[in-house]
C-alpha cells in the first residue's frame, strides 16, 4: 500500500519531466522516491552521466493505470 505522499510523488513523476521543476512545492522528498524505488515502481535513471532522474517502470504504470491515474 502507498502512503499518500508516496501516491502523489508517483503521480508527479508520471508527469514527466517537466513536472518535476525546481520550485519548492514540486520538488520529491528523498524517503518517498526510496519507498518508490524499493517498491519497484520507480528506476533512477542516469542522464549525462551523473544526474539521477526518476522514471515510472512497468509496475508502476501499471499500478497507475489500474486506479485510474495513468496520463
Amino acid at each position: 500500500m502507498l502512503s499518500p505522499h508516496e501516491l502523489a510523488t508517483l503521480l508527479l513523476i508520471s508527469g514527466g519531466p517537466e513536472s518535476l521543476d525546481t520550485t519548492d512545492s514540486r520538488q520529491i522528498d528523498p524517503a518517498d522516491l526510496h519507498a518508490l524505488v524499493d517498491k519497484e515502481l520507480v528506476h533512477l535513471e542516469i542522464l549525462h552521466g551523473r544526474r539521477q532522474s526518476p522514471r515510472l517502470t512497468r509496475h508502476g504504470q501499471s499500478m497507475l493505470r489500474a486506479m485510474g491515474c495513468e496520463r
